[in-house]
């Protein structure tokens, strides 16, 4: 350990300010770290939270168990975890150490990046677990924070591939075939089941602070070298998983205002009750693609993200896990949010198989106008509408007429009142 420790502090430049301990685990030990982790992570809490949301959204089944399957996906890729609580770097005692050294080059890669700048509070993002941030800032932060953890996994798998490479006496700089055949192979589910058998968004999920995270740190190794690559994205890390996504976007410092949040509280009335809002980020974009249009360049669509953000909302006399939506988004061109627009509409009969489309497709309103659109299955029953109005996209999802048209009177004030159906 002591010597690989050398090797990762020598590639990334980051000090090493003291020794890491470290500590040999049976499985037993793995599966209680997991447990705790789910019951104790913020992040891990709000995905489970979100299970009516991902739903809704048509990325998870509605039948999939969230809770039992994350428990069994993280029991399954965990390889040696870094304990930033306890600053202990835990092995596996059943792995041959061979094995595990160059999983330890990732894992002591973040004992020195919480040596440098305390993970824990740095992967916060200036929130707090114990206080609930107003919406206006909550959209700012889950980004931040996505970003930050694409920072910190993808620097510990520069190190993870420059590890492998180094008895070739290649890195990742010198060797990018090798290196883009390595990147390739990081979905490679063969020898994991239930990883095999998770919804995309949760595979994509999983993956992303370590597959885009990769491609981030990489490209800014490459173009600014390995003082801005490691402690300068940790001095300055990513703004959002815009930034990661296209880190020409981060190397720019080009940055994306988030969206006014009015009161939605008073907005939805006295008939709803907050059930979750979240920011909905480039990486979210990415996945409604995967989801709605396999077929597709996701970066045809996520590219042209600038800023959203969701409501779901329970109705107080519905049953507790029916949900609706209020689904904010703003694009860079209004033809790149009627793009966005039709994927996302054309695969609602996909998540509602029971409605039928029936009359014309609405055609495109005059320029300056809103395109509309809206799906219900009677005048009293649950619908899907889509409204633009320039680069701005409203979609809301089983809201009542008289909500709707309050929401969206506020969200895109001076906006017609008539909505062709289909």
């Amino acid at each position: 350990m002591d010597q690989i420790l050398q090797f990762v502090s020598t590639d990334t430049g980051l000090p090493i300010k003291h020794s890491v301990k470290r500590k040999l685990i049976k499985r037993k030990e793995v599966e209680n770290y997991v447990e705790k982790r789910i019951k104790e992570d913020k992040d891990t809490q709000k995905l489970e939270r979100s299970q009516a949301i991902l739903r809704k959204f048509g990325l998870l089944p509605p039948d999939y168990d969230l809770h039992a399957e994350f428990l069994r996906l993280l029991a399954e890729q965990v390889a040696a975890y870094y304990d930033a609580k306890t600053r202990t770097v835990n092995l596996l005692d059943w792995v041959p150490p061979d094995q595990q050294r160059p999983v330890l080059a990732h894992e002591l890669t973040h004992a020195l990046q919480d040596q440098k700048i305390g993970l824990e509070k740095w992967q916060l993002a200036g929130a707090r677990d114990d206080r609930p941030l107003p919406d206006n800032q909550e959209e700012v932060v889950e980004e931040a924070q996505a970003a930050r953890q694409a920072v910190t996994e993808g620097q510990a798998m520069v190190v993870f591939l420059d590890y492998s490479l180094a008895p070739l006496g290649k890195d990742v700089r010198s060797a990018p075939e090798l290196v883009d055949a390595m990147r390739a192979g990081m979905g490679d589910s063969a020898d994991s089941p239930v990883f095999s058998r998770a919804p995309m968004f949760l595979r994509e999920s999983l993956l992303m602070p370590y597959t885009f995270g990769t491609d981030f740190v990489r490209y800014v190794l490459v173009h600014q070298g390995k003082q801005a690559a490691y402690s300068g994205t940790l001095d300055r890390p990513p703004a959002d998983t815009r930034q990661v996504m296209q880190p020409e976007v981060y190397l720019a410092s080009d940055t994306v205002p988030p969206l006014t949040v009015p009161d939605l509280d008073k907005l939805i009335g006295s008939s709803y009750e907050r059930y979750d809002f979240g920011g909905m980020g480039e990486f979210d974009i990415y996945l409604l693609a995967k989801q709605y249009a396999p077929d597709e360049d996701p970066k045809k669509f996520y590219t042209h993200w600038r800023g959203g953000y969701y409501l779901a909302v329970h109705r107080k006399d519905a049953p507790k896990d029916q949900v609706a939506l209020i689904y904010m988004s703003r694009w860079d061109s209004p033809d790149a949010a009627q793009m966005f627009a039709k994927m996302y509409e054309a695969y609602v009969p996909r998540r509602y198989p029971q409605w039928s489309a029936g009359g014309q497709k609405p055609e495109p309103a005059a320029s300056g106008g809103p395109d509309q659109s809206e799906w219900r299955q009677g005048p009293d029953s649950d619908r899907v509408s889509l409204t633009r109005r320039g680069s701005d996209l409203l979609i809301l999802e089983s809201l009542d007429d008289a909500t709707a048209k309050q929401v969206k009177e506020a969200l895109l004030p001076g906006d017609a009142d008539s909505t062709p159906q289909r």
